[in-house]
């Protein structure tokens, strides 16, 4: 098991980052959110908005793994998009669509829901946003989910796919989080 990205996480957060920016090769995009949610629920719990794969499928990945998916609350927004079937509603807030509006409501919900000393939130991921919405809404809401997050104290994680968003707006991002880490 790889634990390199692991320890790049926890050397952050030891050294005072509230929020890291994930930036990961397409090939290892699975690999990595695993170890990433294996890291986090080893000693927190949290909220995981899943954007790209249904809860019910990120469920049986989870369990497959060995990761403590009962220590998540999932926010999932494509799901209902493709017709699927709603399970565990107590664990899961199913969204609509990606639409960051939606997205910024269930967070403060389920943020609400999280009493635990150490509690995280892990957006998965900020290319699929971008997707349906422009970029000056993706930095609209990231700079406002990033100011939830350091409000409320939780450790924030956002993830990406290397390349799928411009370089520039990488940039842009960077400066609403405390560490970026890229995964090669």
């Amino acid at each position: 098991m790889n634990m390199e990205i692991a320890e790049k996480i926890d050397a952050a957060i030891k050294n005072g980052a509230e929020i890291i920016l994930v930036i990961v090769e397409a090939k290892k995009y699975v690999r990595t959110s695993l170890e990433i949610l294996r890291y986090l629920t080893k000693d927190a719990e949290g909220v995981f908005v899943t954007l790209n794969r249904p809860y019910s499928s990120m469920k049986k990945l989870l369990e497959k793994e060995g990761v403590d998916y009962s220590r998540i609350i999932f926010i999932d927004s494509i799901t209902r998009q493709l017709g699927g079937e709603e399970i565990d509603i107590e664990r899961c807030i199913y969204l609509n669509s990606p639409d960051p509006t939606l997205i910024q409501m269930a967070i403060e919900q389920t943020m609400d829901r999280i009493f635990s000393e150490n509690r995280f939130i892990y957006i998965d991921s900020l290319s699929t946003i971008s997707l349906y919405k422009s970029f000056e809404t993706l930095l609209k809401f990231i700079r406002y989910i990033t100011g939830k997050i350091r409000i409320k104290g939780f450790i924030g994680t956002i993830f990406s796919v290397e390349k799928e968003i411009n370089e520039s707006y990488y940039s842009q991002i960077a400066l609403m989080v405390d560490e970026v880490i890229e995964v090669d």
